[in-house]
């Protein structure tokens, strides 16, 4: 897919009992938005997943300290600043924007989720987040406009593009819709989620159905993407159903939940393959499909070891067909291989079969393929019978320069 379509934003329609209100506090910048705040007016089921990072941000920290939340009236996130590695101030900061919803929405601060994202270690501008709550929230009773690419860019942080997706699904006879909203561009490594996502549906789900479909599709979407292998400390992905169409769903299993969790699906991994998309500096996607394996998590860290390889992603970012560096980064995983077996594809161009350089094989055919902007990397090990897809992009000097002036 061309990469100009990755960056289109779709056109998603308004989710009843949802109101958004994007504004600006001047956290970082003067000129772009960098505050949202999202409205369930009617309380929605809510399950998320959050960052393994040992330095984890304020917010993480409340959602951790309160793993029991099913619902909540309000979402608001801030740009510009991580709200991380800020101590007790930061955290203070935090419950003052949790006490002023729940006093302005007359909810519980358990109904309050927060997110954050931008430059750890500075500590909110508290005085301007709140003067700009104040300004958003003045007139609640108003009919407010449904932006969701207004969301987007309130999110942004180093990103290029507003990243969104719809999808019009069925839970049985009934037809519900599903939204993605997500920001991410640099540190982006798996393990949990690696960047901010929300995604919503108005079909009426339960908490805990919600929790065990985000569970299953995370693993497969979220948490198998990596630009730099560096773990945010903000890390996050909620799941949130307004309950406007019912269904007849008891439990995860129900038959009729077959579409919807294949849409579900879907819908996250096109989410992080936008993500993947905005790397910073990236030219080029690169899929990277491990067969044949011992295993899933031996398949998963070849993988990994492949996308994460400074090496591998600087040769595909120079279109130089040196097969050999992703051969480094199979034999430096613990995974159980056999070097005599492996056999390598650069998109439909065989390089490798069983451990043997392919009989006339012609670098110049797999230079011109590594011309394209998405790049797929075959590897079977022909070992075992199972297998792993992550996606990653090129490494470029762009992203260096991004990375050395990134709080200037």
């Amino acid at each position: 897919m061309k990469k100009t379509l990755y960056k289109k934003f779709p056109k998603i329609p308004a989710l009843e009992n949802v109101d958004i209100i994007c504004g600006k506090a001047n956290i970082k910048s003067k000129s772009r938005l960098d505050l949202v705040i999202v409205l369930f007016n009617n309380y929605a089921n809510v399950a998320y997943v959050t960052t393994k990072s040992k330095t984890f941000a304020a917010n993480i920290k409340w959602l951790k300290e309160n793993k029991n939340i099913s619902k909540a009236r309000v979402l608001m996130v801030n740009s510009g600043n991580a709200n991380a590695y800020t101590g007790e101030e930061g955290y203070t900061n935090l419950n003052t924007i949790l006490d002023f919803f729940s006093n302005r929405l007359n909810c519980k601060k358990k109904e309050v989720i927060i997110s954050s994202t931008g430059v750890i270690g500075e500590q909110l501008p508290i005085k301007k987040i709140m003067k700009t709550l104040n300004i958003l929230t003045a007139n609640l009773n108003e009919k407010k406009s449904i932006d969701w690419k207004g969301f987007a860019n309130s999110i942004m942080t180093t990103d290029t593009f507003p990243k969104g997706i719809y999808k019009k699904t069925r839970i049985g006879n009934r037809e519900v819709n599903l939204v993605g909203i997500a920001k991410g561009s640099g540190m982006i490594a798996p393990d949990m989620a690696t960047m901010l996502a929300y995604i919503f549906t108005d079909a009426d789900l339960t908490s805990k159905i919600l929790r065990e479909l985000l569970l299953e599709i995370n693993e497969k979407s979220f948490n198998s993407i990596t630009v730099d292998s560096d773990m945010s400390t903000n890390d996050m992905v909620c799941f949130f159903s307004t309950r406007e169409i019912l269904n007849n769903v008891k439990t995860n299993k129900d038959k009729i939940l077959n579409k919807f969790k294949k849409d579900l699906q879907w819908l996250a991994i096109e989410l992080a393959k936008k993500i993947i998309y905005d790397g910073e500096g990236a030219t080029k996607i690169i899929e990277v499909n491990v067969l044949g394996a011992k295993s899933y998590l031996d398949a998963k860290n070849i993988a990994l070891n492949i996308a994460n390889s400074p090496l591998v992603k600087t040769a595909i970012a120079g279109e130089d067909a040196n097969w050999g560096r992703v051969i480094m980064a199979i034999g430096k995983s613990k995974a159980k291989i056999d070097q005599n077996k492996i056999s390598l594809k650069f998109g439909k161009n065989i390089i490798l079969q069983k451990g043997k350089l392919k009989k006339k094989y012609n670098e110049d055919i797999v230079s011109e393929y590594l011309k394209n902007n998405e790049i797929r990397v075959e590897v079977d090990l022909n070992y075992g019978k199972f297998s792993s897809k992550v996606w990653t992009c090129d490494l470029t000097k762009k992203y260096i320069e991004i990375n050395a002036d990134y709080r200037s």
